[in-house]
C-alpha cells in the first residue's frame, strides 16, 4: 500500500490533516470541506503506516456514516482489512465492550437493550403505580439527560431541600432503574455509561488500542468526551473531525465546549482546518457565514467557495402562513418549471425548526399534487408486523424483558385480555420479579397468581410459554444442530398462522404487510451472511490477564444491531416503486444532508430563535447548518402573521443591515443565464430550449410575482375570504390573518377575487352604481359645488360612447329611422337614439314630433359643445367652455325648452345659472340602481316619438349610470318625500295607486 496514492484526491489542507504526525490532531472540517473523506483517508492513511486494524477505533454518530466509511476504507485499501476495525457509533462499540467484559462489572451475559418505546412503557407503568404527577416522557427526557451529564445532576438533587417534583422524579428515577436490571436491560445511555465504569475500573481492555478518531465531536456529550479520553488512554493518540459551528444538539447533552475541553486537557493538539467548500454556490456561502459571524464567542475560522457566485439568497415576506404555504408550492413549481428537466422534487428540501410547522406545508403539497415524504416518518422496525416478530425474538432470546413479552401475550389472540395482562404485570412489579417468572409460575403451577386467570387464558398462556422453551432449546443446541435467526424466524411464523393472522387483520393491505415481513427475513439472511464472511466481526484482541465471554449468538448480535439501527431506516413505499418526492425535514434531522434547493419557511422571533430556547448562539448555528444544506438555491421566508393570527418580527439573525445586501426579497428570475448557473453547480448538462419552453408552459408565471413583495395582503382578497367563512359558517379565521370581529370590513370597494361565488344570498342580482365607483374618477374642487341634471350627464355619457362604438351605433341609428314595417310596432316607441323629453322617458305621449336627426355623429357632437355641464368629465377639464345661450338646446319641443318644472314642497328649487359665469367642475356621485320601464296605462297610447330619450333607448347599456345622490327633477315628480335615490319602488314612478299620469304645472317666462 503506498501512503502517497491516498493523498492524490485531497487538496493540501486534506492532505496536511491526512498525512499528520501529530498525537492529537483537532480537523475543523466546515460544511461541505470533505469532512468524512477526509476522515476516512486520515484511517487508510494510519493503517497503511503499519498500525493493526483490530487496534484502531473510529466512533461515528450514525449507523449510515459507519456503514459509508467502512465501505469507502475498503475501495481505498481493498484488502479487507477495514471489516476488522473497530469501527461503530458510539453505542454499538460501548455494546461490544460491554458483550466481552461485561461480566467484570456484573453485567449479565446476553443483555437486552431497552429502546425508546420499552423505556416510556416501563415509566407509564411505574407513574401509575405510584401515583406520581409527572409526565412520563418528561421523565423519560429527564432521565437520559441526567445520565447523558454523567452525576452532575444526581449531585445537585442531593444537596438541599427536595421538592415534591424532585422527589417523585428521585423516585421515579429508582424504580425505572430496578425495572431495567429486573429485566437484564440496558438502554441507551447504560450502554455508554456502563462502558465508562468498565474502562475506568478494569483499563487493560483497551490497553492494545493505538489510535482513536471521533467524527462529528462538536455533538459529543460529557459522556462521550470521557469514553474518548478512556479508549486513548494507553497511547493518547486521537483526531478529532467536527465543526464548532454545527454544533446543534444541546438538547440531547452536546457539549460544544468538549473542544476547547480537549485542548486544555491536551495542549499539544494540532488544528488543521477544512476552508474549502465543495457543496454551496458563493452567494449561499457568504450569506451563511453572515449569520454564524455574528457569534463573537465562535472559534475564528473561513470558508471559501469553489463553485460561482450563483443566485443571491432569498428571504421573502409573506401575509400569512397559509400564503407562506402557498409561495413555497409556487417556487417549487417555478423551479421545476423554469429549469426543463433539470431537477425534479428530489432535489428538493423543507427544512423547520419545529415538526409542527409542516401541517400548512403539506396541506398545499397535497393540493397540489406534489409528493412528499416526511424524513423521521414511521420507521421501518416500528411498523406493527416487524415490531411483533421482533418481540417474539427478544422474548427467546431473553424471556425476562416485560414490555416485549407484553406486547406479544395476546398477539395474536389467545383469547388473554387487556385487563389481565395489565393485572399481571402489577402483580410482578409488587412481587419484584419478571413478567416470564410470573407466567412461567402460573403455567407450571407453581405459583398462585392474585389475579384471576380463566381456563381459557391458562390454555393461551401455556401455548405461547411452550413456543418460548421450544425456541429457546433450538438456539442452546449444539453448533451444528443451532438454528439460525432465519430458521428462528420461519418457526415463530409457523406457529402463530401469521400470515393468516396479517389476513384477518390488515384485509387487502395484508399482501403489502407480509412483504415486509419477507424483507425482515431477507435482512437477517444478509447479516447471517456478512457474519459468515467475517464482514461484521466484531471480536476483539485477547488481553492478557482479562477473560473475555463468547459473543456468537447471531440472534442477541442481530437484535442488538436492529435496536441500534433503527434509526437510521425509512418508511418505504408498499409498493416499492421509488417516486420523486419534496423532502419536508427538521433541520437536525437533516445535518449531515444536501440538496441543490432548500426552503427554510418561518424565519422569525419565536421560531429562529425558539422562542423556549435556552441558548441563542446555538439557534443560530441552526440557522446556519440549515442554509449550508443548499448548493444552488436558497428560500427563506417569514410571515407577518404566524398560524396562530399572531404578529411576527424577522428573526434578529436576518435583521442586521448588513444582510439586506445579501439577499433578494423575491425569487430570482430563473432565465437562462440561471440555469446555466445552476447546472454547472449541480455538474449536470444544462438543459435545451425546447425543454425549457415546455416544461414552462404549465406555470402560472415564469417570476416570483403572484403575491406582494411587501407581504401586505390584497384587501379584496381580506375581504372575499371574510365573506367566504361567513357564508360557510366557518368561524375560524383564515390562517394567518386577523379573526374576523376584529377585521374591518371595506364596503366601498367591490370584489374582484375569484372567491366572490361565495357572497352572501342577499347580494342583489343587479350591479349598482356604487359597486362601480372604483372605477369613476370624482374630484373635489374647493369653492362651489353643484349637481347636474339627468339630461346633461346622459349627453356627456354619450360622448364616450360614441369614441368606443360609433360605427356600430350609427349602423343601428340608420336602421332604426327607416319606416317601420310591422303597424303592431308603430305603437311601441322607437329605439332611436338621442335626448328625448321627459314625456317619452315615462313613456307618455309626446306633444309634438320632430324630425329626425340628420345625423348621430353630428348630432352628439352638436349637443355635447351646447351642454355647460360637460366639463364636469376629465376628458373635459381641457376645453374651453361655450355659451349656452349662442345655441338651441337640442332634443327638446322649442314649446318646452325655457320651461322649468315647479318645485314640490320641502326641496329647493332649479336654479339656472347665469349666462356668464367662471367655470365651476363638478362631482358624479352614485346614482341608485336601474328602474324597469314602468307599465303602460290600458286608456295610454303610445305615439310614434321623434329622435330623443325614449323609456328605453338603445345607448343606455352602453354608458354607465350617472353618479349622483342628488334629487333629480326626476324624483320630484314621483314623490314629495326624499328618497336620496336609494327608497325609490322599483315598479316605477306611475304606479302609485295607478293614478293617471297629470303633467305637472309649468310657468312659462313673462
Amino acid at each position: 500500500m503506498n501512503p502517497d496514492g491516498l493523498l492524490s484526491n485531497l487538496n493540501p489542507s486534506q492532505q496536511a490533516a491526512v498525512s499528520s504526525f501529530a498525537d492529537t490532531l483537532a480537523i475543523l472540517a466546515g460544511p461541505g470541506s470533505g469532512k468524512t473523506h477526509t476522515l476516512t483517508s486520515r484511517t487508510a492513511w494510519l493503517l497503511a503506516q503499519g498500525l493493526q486494524p483490530w487496534n484502531i477505533i473510529v466512533a461515528t454518530f450514525t449507523v449510515k456514516a459507519a456503514r459509508e466509511m467502512k465501505e469507502r476504507i475498503g475501495k481505498l485499501l481493498g484488502n479487507g482489512l477495514e471489516s476488522k476495525l473497530i469501527l461503530g457509533t458510539f453505542h454499538s462499540i460501548a455494546r461490544r465492550y460491554l458483550a466481552r467484559y461485561g461480566h467484570l462489572i456484573g453485567i449479565k451475559k446476553d443483555f437486552g437493550i431497552a429502546d425508546t418505546a420499552d423505556s416510556l412503557a416501563i415509566i407509564k407503568r411505574i407513574c401509575k403505580r405510584h401515583h406520581l404527577n409527572i409526565d412520563p416522557k418528561v421523565a423519560r427526557s429527564r432521565i437520559s439527560g441526567t445520565k447523558a451529564r454523567a452525576e452532575k445532576e444526581h449531585e445537585e438533587n442531593k444537596s438541599g431541600a427536595k421538592t415534591v417534583d424532585a422527589q417523585e422524579f428521585e423516585l421515579c428515577c429508582a424504580e425505572y432503574e430496578a425495572a431495567l436490571q429486573r429485566s437484564n436491560l440496558l438502554d441507551y445511555d447504560d450502554l455508554l455509561l456502563r462502558c465508562v465504569d468498565l474502562l475506568r475500573n478494569h483499563p487493560s481492555c483497551v490497553s492494545n488500542v493505538e489510535a482513536v478518531l471521533i467524527d462529528e465531536f462538536q455533538d459529543t456529550n460529557i459522556v462521550q468526551f470521557d469514553l474518548m479520553r478512556l479508549f486513548a488512554a494507553e497511547r493518547k493518540r486521537i483526531t478529532i473531525v467536527g465543526d464548532p459551528d454545527q454544533s446543534i444538539y444541546g438538547f440531547r447533552a452536546a457539549e460544544i465546549k468538549n473542544y476547547r475541553r480537549m485542548l486544555r486537557q491536551y495542549p499539544d493538539t494540532v488544528t488543521i482546518a477544512l476552508e474549502e467548500n465543495y457543496r454551496s454556490s458563493g452567494a449561499i456561502l457568504h450569506m451563511a457565514l453572515s449569520i454564524i459571524q455574528q457569534d463573537d464567542s465562535r472559534v475564528a475560522k473561513s470558508l471559501t467557495a469553489t463553485h460561482m457566485v450563483g443566485t443571491r439568497p432569498v428571504l421573502r415576506r409573506l401575509a400569512g402562513a397559509y400564503k407562506e404555504a402557498e409561495w413555497i408550492v409556487t417556487e417549487i413549481q417555478r423551479c421545476m418549471g423554469m429549469t426543463g428537466g433539470l431537477m425534479d422534487s428530489n432535489d428538493i428540501a423543507i427544512l423547520l425548526r419545529s415538526a409542527s410547522l409542516s401541517r400548512l406545508i403539506e396541506t398545499a403539497l397535497g393540493r397540489a399534487g406534489i409528493a412528499y415524504r416526511m424524513v423521521g416518518g414511521l420507521r421501518f422496525y416500528d411498523r406493527l408486523e416487524i415490531k411483533t416478530i421482533l418481540d417474539y425474538l427478544r422474548v427467546i432470546n431473553q424471556p425476562d424483558s416485560n414490555d416485549a413479552l407484553a406486547r406479544i401475550i395476546n398477539t395474536p389472540s389467545r383469547r388473554i385480555g387487556d385487563a389481565t395482562i395489565k393485572s399481571l404485570l402489577e402483580e410482578a412489579d409488587q412481587a419484584k420479579i419478571t413478567l416470564w417468572a410470573l407466567i412461567l409460575g402460573i403455567v407450571k403451577d407453581t405459583r398462585k397468581p392474585t389475579t384471576k386467570i380463566q381456563k381459557v387464558t391458562e390454555h393461551g398462556l401455556t401455548k405461547l410459554v411452550d413456543m418460548v422453551l421450544t425456541a429457546r432449546k433450538k438456539l442452546s443446541a449444539p453448533a451444528e444442530e443451532r438454528i439460525s435467526t432465519v430458521k428462528l424466524i420461519n418457526f415463530v411464523l409457523e406457529k402463530t398462522n401469521y400470515e393468516q393472522w396479517l389476513e384477518e387483520r390488515q384485509g387487502d393491505a395484508h399482501k403489502a404487510r407480509w412483504d415486509n415481513v419477507q424483507e425482515l427475513i431477507t435482512q437477517a439472511n444478509d447479516f447471517q451472511d456478512l457474519l459468515s464472511c467475517g464482514y461484521e466481526d466484531e471480536t476483539l484482541p485477547e488481553i492478557d490477564g482479562l477473560m473475555q465471554e463468547e459473543d456468537e449468538d447471531h440472534l442477541s448480535r442481530f437484535l442488538a444491531n436492529v435496536a441500534l439501527a433503527s434509526s437510521e431506516a425509512r418508511a418505504e413505499d408498499d409498493e416499492g416503486v421509488p417516486t420523486a418526492q419534496v423532502t419536508i425535514s427538521t433541520i437536525h434531522a437533516a445535518k449531515g444532508l444536501e440538496w441543490p434547493v432548500v426552503f427554510i419557511p418561518a424565519t422569525y422571533q419565536g421560531s429562529i430563535p425558539h422562542s423556549r430556547a435556552e441558548d441563542t448562539n446555538e439557534e443560530r448555528r441552526l440557522l446556519y447548518v440549515a442554509m449550508t444544506r443548499a448548493k444552488a438555491l436558497l428560500y427563506m421566508s417569514y410571515p407577518l402573521k404566524n398560524s396562530q393570527g399572531e404578529q411576527t418580527i424577522l428573526s434578529p439573525f436576518l435583521a442586521p443591515p448588513g444582510i439586506a445586501p445579501l439577499i433578494d426579497m423575491r425569487g430570482p428570475a430563473l432565465g437562462s443565464s440561471t440555469v446555466q448557473s445552476v447546472s454547472q453547480i449541480l455538474r449536470r448538462s444544462c438543459p435545451s430550449p425546447a425543454s425549457i419552453s415546455e416544461s414552462r408552459s404549465f406555470l402560472r408565471s415564469s417570476e416570483d410575482d403572484l403575491f406582494p413583495v411587501d407581504g401586505e395582503e390584497d384587501s379584496d382578497n381580506v375581504e372575499s375570504r371574510w365573506r367566504n367563512e361567513h357564508t360557510t359558517g366557518n368561524r375560524t379565521h383564515m390562517i394567518g390573518q386577523q379573526p374576523p370581529k376584529r377585521r374591518k370590513i371595506e364596503l366601498d370597494r367591490s370584489v374582484s377575487n375569484p372567491e366572490e361565488r361565495y357572497e352572501c344570498s342577499w347580494k342583489p342580482s343587479y350591479i349598482t352604481t356604487m359597486d362601480r365607483a372604483s372605477s369613476f374618477t370624482s374630484t373635489t374642487i374647493p369653492g362651489k359645488t353643484e349637481f347636474v341634471n339627468v339630461r346633461a350627464n346622459l349627453q356627456v355619457l354619450q360622448e364616450q360612447s360614441v369614441k368606443t362604438a360609433a360605427a356600430t351605433i350609427e349602423k343601428e341609428t340608420v336602421s332604426r329611422r327607416q319606416p317601420p314595417q310591422n303597424p303592431a310596432v308603430k305603437k311601441k316607441a322607437k329605439a332611436l337614439v338621442g335626448q328625448g323629453t321627459l314625456f317619452g322617458f315615462l313613456g307618455k305621449p309626446e306633444p309634438a314630433e320632430e324630425p329626425p336627426l340628420p345625423s348621430l355623429r353630428v348630432t352628439l357632437s352638436n349637443e355635447i359643445k351646447t351642454n355647460p355641464y360637460a366639463q364636469v368629465m376629465p376628458s373635459s377639464f381641457s376645453r374651453p367652455r361655450p355659451n349656452p345661450a349662442q345655441q338651441d338646446v337640442i332634443g327638446i319641443d322649442p314649446s318646452l325648452a325655457n320651461r322649468r318644472i315647479g318645485p314640490s314642497a320641502g326641496h329647493r328649487p332649479y336654479q339656472k345659472l347665469p349666462l356668464q359665469q367662471k367655470r365651476n367642475d363638478y362631482v358624479f356621485l352614485s346614482s341608485p340602481p336601474q328602474k324597469p320601464k314602468p307599465p303602460l296605462l290600458e286608456e295610454d297610447v303610445v305615439a310614434e316619438k321623434p329622435p330623443g330619450l325614449t323609456s328605453n333607448p338603445p345607448l343606455l347599456p352602453l354608458i354607465r349610470a350617472a353618479t349622483t345622490f342628488h334629487s333629480t327633477t326626476v324624483s320630484e315628480v314621483g314623490t314629495s318625500k326624499k328618497t336620496y335615490g336609494i327608497n325609490r319602488k322599483m315598479d316605477g314612478w306611475s304606479s302609485k295607486n295607478r293614478q293617471a299620469f297629470r303633467p305637472p304645472t309649468m310657468k312659462r317666462p313673462g
